[in-house]
């Protein structure tokens, strides 16, 4: 396995800025991660808070029981209790088949500063995932798409919703969801490894029967070795940890919400747009009724409401909800970031592009408080280059920064315009003007003949217009036949690593690997010691 390094762009100004140190960090964050000195000071100052370790101990360990978490993973969590450790975390929606690639590099950044954290201050430090299972919108994560006759194809599960759900309730009917994977794992092709992760995939679907569980088993078996904790944001005996913040929330409701729009305002001035969409009444907590859930506003008397307008509430009456009954409440984009700093001593938040921009707009909500938002670390970005991939790259004389870049299009065009034994387009245009000169001729003729003859005459001038243009497009077909073994080269070029425009990270799903690398293939990942530089990690397998 070879990895080499580039500079790329992320899909925001701020974040790419952020990344490549442009960004002024006291302007949305308190920490800069470009000094050395970052990690030391930010566990010294999680040393003067504390934090509901036993609870969350307890929480963890009769929640990971079920998934008969590996040794490691137990003894991580055990790590909790030790009055110094800390935890590296970070999180995503709860993907089918754990979803894009992008949530396995966000994982194995996780699990890589943690361990090289560790070792640097010598403390016990924890690896966490938090896996963001209120989420209603299923269909973000209801599919895993595959390739299929050169093309991406989306291979959604057969799941009708009655009505809204968190993700975490969504439960998974286990014939059903076998048949997908097995046409899932079909598209794959199949390989000494297909039985061993068809297995491996049964088994995590037996132990967790909702899309919330599934994907927990997943990862706690695909990372067993390294120990990585999950955390399941909706899980009942979780709010009961959460009540007390709760009440913070509720109190600070209206603070909270007039410090993110400051902070928005402000990084506005520095010419960066915001992120997090929010209205100035908005008190950034959810009300669960049934299984769904409602965005709480407030207005000028202090009350609570649903944009609806069938659920109200005093100030007294939400404090009472948090105190007696908190899985009724959950947390939005803005105040589930300040539940995690309250929960858990955390060292490092590993974030996406998107993340470190609208985290960027909570540096006053943190300040709200008391806190420090944690350093900010942008997790690793990987494309995955296949041996056959790397032989095509060669053939077409593509780079991977390249493909990456601009993808092939414009590259196969120009490559098949100079295969043109002479340039056709010229040589058409040139035809089109002398048989228009010639025809000319003829129509004026025809005109003095009988002027009435003028549409018959200009139909037939486009008539054979029409014929050069049709001659064109038949000897640009037969040469594209001519070479479709090369062009078929930067087709799956495209297909592996930019597939529909998008990072590979955006499509493909690790199983795809695993099934044609086996399941060592993330072992080899987790061996590297990667630098935390900002550039692109080019893996070729």
């Amino acid at each position: 396995m070879e990895i080499l390094e580039l500079s790329l762009p992320a899909t925001n100004r701020l974040a790419t800025d952020y990344i490549e140190g442009r960004f002024p960090m006291k302007e949305g964050f308190h920490y800069d991660i470009e000094k050395t000195n970052t990690f030391q000071q930010r566990a010294q100052h999680l040393q003067q808070r504390t934090y509901p370790r036993q609870q969350l101990v307890q929480h963890l360990l009769a929640y990971h029981k079920k998934f008969n978490a590996s040794e490691q993973t137990i003894q991580n969590i055990e790590k909790l209790l030790h009055s110094q450790s800390v935890v590296v975390i970070g999180g995503q929606q709860a993907g089918l088949l754990t979803g894009p690639l992008y949530t396995i590099h966000k994982i194995i950044s996780i699990l890589t500063l943690a361990r090289q954290q560790e070792k640097e201050l010598g403390i016990p430090i924890v690896p966490i995932f938090w896996i963001a299972s209120e989420d209603h919108d299923f269909a973000e994560v209801n599919h895993v798409y595959v390739a299929e006759k050169g093309k991406v194809e989306k291979k959604v599960y057969p799941h009708s919703l009655k009505e809204k759900k968190m993700v975490a309730r969504i439960p998974l009917d286990y014939t059903t969801c076998q048949r997908w994977i097995e046409e899932v794992v079909k598209t794959y092709g199949e390989t000494d490894v297909t039985n061993e992760m068809l297995s491996f995939l049964n088994e995590c679907l037996q132990q967790g029967r909702t899309v919330a569980d599934f994907f927990a088993a997943i990862i706690l078996r695909l990372f067993a070795k390294e120990g990585l904790v999950v955390v399941d944001a909706a899980h009942p005996s979780l709010r009961e940890i959460e009540r007390e913040f709760f009440a913070a929330l509720i109190d600070q409701h209206k603070a909270i919400t007039n410090a993110v729009l400051s902070q928005q305002k402000h990084l506005e001035t520095l010419g960066y747009r915001r992120m997090i969409e929010i209205a100035p009444t908005c008190a950034n907590l959810f009300y669960h009724r049934d299984d769904e859930r409602l965005l709480l506003h407030y207005d000028e008397e202090q009350q609570f409401y649903t944009k609806d307008g069938s659920e109200r509430f005093t100030m007294a009456q939400l404090l009472a909800i948090a105190e007696n009954e908190p899985s009724r409440l959950s947390n939005n984009v803005i105040t589930r970031p300040l539940m995690q700093e309250f929960l858990f001593p955390t060292l490092a938040f590993i974030a996406g592009p998107g993340e470190i921009a609208y985290w960027a707009e909570l540096k006053r909500a943190f300040s709200l408080f008391g806190w420090n938002m944690p350093p900010v670390i942008p997790r690793l970005t990987f494309t995955f280059v296949e041996r056959s991939i790397a032989t095509d790259l060669h053939e077409t004389g593509m780079s991977v920064e390249e493909v990456l870049k601009y993808g092939t299009e414009q590259a196969m065009e120009k490559w098949l315009s100079e295969q043109m034994p002479i340039p056709l387009a010229d040589i058409v245009a040139d035809a089109k003007k002398e048989i228009e000169r010639i025809h000319r001729s003829l129509r004026e003729v025809g005109l003095q003949v009988d002027a009435s003859l003028e549409p018959v005459l200009l139909k037939n001038a486009a008539l054979i217009q029409s014929q050069i243009d049709f001659l064109q497009q038949f000897i640009e077909r037969k040469l594209v036949e001519k070479h479709e073994v090369h062009l078929g080269k930067f087709r799956r070029v495209e297909l592996s690593l930019k597939p529909n425009g998008l990072p590979q990270e955006r499509i493909w799903n690790i199983f795809y690997y695993i099934n044609k690398y086996g399941f060592d293939f993330l072992d080899r990942l987790m061996s590297v010691d990667y630098c935390w530089n900002g550039k692109h990690k080019i893996v070729f397998i």
